[in-house]
């Protein structure tokens, strides 16, 4: 048998360069398909939520939309109950409500924040998973219970308001009560059922703030015109009785805790939230004190519950009223759409299938939510003594989550991190809501159940 010819080193050199060359152009090929797919599954990723990310704009509305509201048109009534301990109240619950927002959102970031706020990591998405981290066993549980009870009631304020209003504007129909004024005005809060994101919810809030602007230089012009009747004595009434249902109006109207999660993480630069918060706060605060000054001292000692009600019977009422309703329409959408939120995606309610809420089209989801917004328009019609009754919830559910729950959170999650005067300046307003609830819940439950 002939032998086969011994191969060259030469040639052996070449088969393996050639080889080599062959396996080195596959892996770079290989290499550069995964790349491509890669990068293309993050720009796809980055790219598909961006038509429901936010403007810092459109942040701003938001925020002066979980502070301005319809709760405006009832701080005159709340000054006429605190005078002015109820516009100091005011701005001192304004400053706390900003501050506690803003540590709200810091607990959603791991603990490297402190040290360099260019490289933060969110590790969490909402109030509920702040309250697990804070105690495993209950913390989630307890802020769940508490946003969603809070977040229903002040749902339940904006029907009843419109229901007060549609029955001033047409008083010569005295066959229908003012709770059937409230289900026909109910009606119309339904179509928050088909919400899908926070960037729909930013034209309501648009619609909203614009619509109060508009109430608010109606009623300031009108009340600088009955300058006659201003007597700064009247601003030294307290009544002792009434004045927690005026707290439990003004704690609802810096309610944003529960919201700030949402629209922070709806946000395209998140790095200017605070600078956000702190431009919303400031121009709202200065508007509510100024409207609660003028429009109390303007109609005192017959302030109404809700401000237009004050204004001359007639056209000019029905048309600043419809408005109003207006307004009540558009405010109500941002807390039903965060308890929509907070339901579908944090509650784990054991009788909701897997990814509830996915699609907002779907039948069971329509259902569910409707059965909430019925919820909330029957809560305002048909419970007796409801001021008072939301008086004493807010004096709880709105003050823990404002006042005790952001400070208390922080201050364990990030102790290590903390200066000296951070842990005091929490410590302070721990003590501060601790007060507001103990003297909220005496006082708006003994009107509740021993006042007749």
């Amino acid at each position: 048998m002939a032998k086969e010819p011994k191969p060259s080193e030469d040639s052996i050199g070449y088969t393996l360069l050639e080889n080599q060359d062959t396996d080195s152009n596959k892996i770079i090929h290989e290499t550069s398909n995964l790349v491509n797919v890669e990068n293309s599954e993050e720009i796809e990723e980055e790219s598909d939520p961006e038509h429901k990310l936010t403007s810092t704009c459109e942040t701003f509305w938001n925020i002066c939309n979980t502070i301005q509201g319809l709760p405006i048109l009832a701080i005159p009534y709340a000054v006429k109950n605190g005078g002015f301990l109820a516009l100091m109240v005011m701005f001192i619950i304004a400053v706390t409500s900003n501050y506690t927002a803003q540590i709200i959102v810091r607990c959603l970031y791991d603990k490297g924040i402190c040290a360099d706020k260019s490289k933060r990591k969110r590790i969490r998405n909402s109030f509920v998973e702040i309250g697990q981290a804070f105690n495993s066993r209950f913390g989630g549980s307890l802020v769940l219970v508490t946003e969603i009870l809070q977040l229903l009631f002040l749902s339940a304020v904006y029907p009843r308001m419109v229901g007060r209003m549609l029955a001033n504007s047409f008083p010569n129909v005295v066959s229908i009560p003012c709770w059937l004024w409230t289900m026909i005005g109910g009606i119309a809060f339904v179509p928050n059922i088909f919400l899908q994101n926070l960037s729909q919810v930013a034209w309501t809030s648009i619609i909203t703030v614009v619509s109060a602007k508009v109430i608010f230089v109606v009623v300031f012009t009108y009340s600088v015109s009955q300058y006659q009747r201003w007597e700064l004595a009247s601003l030294g009434n307290f009544d002792i009785h009434t004045f927690p249902a005026a707290l439990g109006v003004l704690v609802a109207s810096y309610l944003s805790q529960p919201f700030v999660p949402i629209i922070e993480g709806s946000m395209r630069n998140k790095k200017k939230f605070n600078l956000v918060m702190n431009l919303a706060y400031s121009s709202m605060t200065l508007l509510n004190v100024v409207i609660g000054f003028v429009a109390f001292i303007s109609f005192q000692p017959n302030t109404a519950e809700v401000i237009t009600n004050n204004l001359p019977e007639g056209s000019f009422r029905r048309v600043i009223n419809i408005m109003a309703a207006l307004l009540a329409f558009t405010s109500y959408t941002l807390p039903m759409f965060t308890i929509f939120d907070i339901v579908q995606t944090q509650s784990q309610l054991p009788f909701l299938r897997e990814n509830f809420g996915a699609k907002v089209c779907c039948p069971d989801v329509l259902v569910f939510r409707t059965i909430l917004v019925s919820c909330s328009v029957l809560m305002a019609a048909v419970i007796p003594r409801f001021a008072y009754l939301l008086a004493l919830v807010g004096s709880i559910a709105g003050i823990s989550m404002e006042f005790i729950f952001p400070p208390l959170f922080h201050s364990k999650l990030y102790f290590n991190e903390l200066h000296w005067w951070e842990l005091l300046v929490n410590i302070l307003i721990i003590s501060i809501g601790t007060f507001f609830m103990l003297t909220g819940v005496f006082f708006s439950g003994k009107s509740l159940f021993l006042l007749n």
